[in-house]
């Protein structure tokens, strides 16, 4: 559905699938096959050439073993070598960004309740504001229409860049400073589970805007943020969907971790045709189908 809303909406040059070992059946696989500009690339050791790095991300890539550190790896290089808009699965585009094209690179924030550096804080009050806002976002997505109490104290929430969506020309700065950056890395922590994702991406921006990438607030790519977003799944929320994006909303991210901590089952086919009266299906109705 991300590949199909991507080309529905934007329409752009090429969507490039990048995988390892894609088989070319099922639900899936049919949705997109007829995708016009749809590209397959295989993952290989050719991805990370020309990176300048001394092949420590090739050699990096065989090491890991959680497929999201492998893409997150991959996606670095991609981006840094050939340019372009970077989208998760669990998105589905709603607007064009062509107005966005514009800037160097750019990714948007999303609101956390434990922000990275919360773990290194000696402060134990800090730790404690951190666990209530924590329980009340809990609240919210399990609350009818939680999200727009959510949206009312959103504000005090810490905003930390997502890695979900992120574009940027070939050569950009500051991916290059993500090379550099790994390479500094203390081994073991180069094999952590995200740590070539979001956080690498935080340290780099400070979660801030500046010359070599734009970051865009929240309401761009995260209309319903972490946990929140529980509420594209919901009985009867169809009928709110344009009131729970905004309207600078590109590219919703629906976070796929709901599907084990809320729906308790896989997104599919069938799970669609069940819920038609969700925010999630009329998303896919309008922005997703032909």
């Amino acid at each position: 559905m991300a590949m199909c809303s991507a080309w529905k909406i934007q329409k752009p040059e090429s969507i490039w699938l990048v995988h390892e070992g894609l088989e070319k059946k099922g639900d899936g696989w049919d949705a997109i096959k007829d995708i016009p500009t749809l590209q397959l690339m295989e993952a290989n050791d050719k991805n990370f050439e020309g990176l300048h790095d001394d092949g420590l991300c090739c050699s990096l890539f065989h090491t890991l073993k959680s497929p999201a550190s492998r893409a997150n790896l991959l996606r670095l290089a991609l981006l840094y070598k050939e340019g372009g808009v970077s989208l998760d699965t669990d998105v589905m585009v709603v607007r064009p960004w062509n107005d966005l094209l514009h800037q160097p690179a750019f990714c948007g924030v999303e609101p956390v309740a434990f922000p990275n550096d919360i773990y290194k804080s000696p402060n134990p009050f800090r730790s404690l504001q951190c666990g209530l806002l924590f329980a009340f976002r809990k609240v919210c997505a399990h609350s009818p229409r939680g999200y727009e109490i959510f949206r009312l104290f959103e504000g005090k929430f810490y905003p930390a860049v997502n890695n979900a969506v992120l574009g940027a020309e070939p050569k950009n700065k500051l991916m290059e400073r993500a090379f550099d950056t790994i390479r500094k890395m203390k081994p073991e922590d180069r094999l952590k589970r995200f740590q070539l994702g979001a956080p690498l991406i935080q340290k780099l921006t400070n979660n801030q805007s500046s010359p070599e990438m734009t970051v865009f607030p929240s309401s761009y790519f995260c209309p319903l943020g972490p946990e929140v977003s529980a509420h594209w799944f919901r009985k009867g929320s169809d009928t709110r969907l344009d009131d729970m994006i905004f309207a600078d909303t590109r590219i919703v991210h629906w976070y796929n971790s709901v599907e084990e901590r809320f729906l308790k089952t896989k997104l599919d086919r069938a799970w669609f045709e069940q819920h038609p009266d969700t925010a999630f299906a009329e998303m896919v109705r309008r922005y997703a189908t032909k």
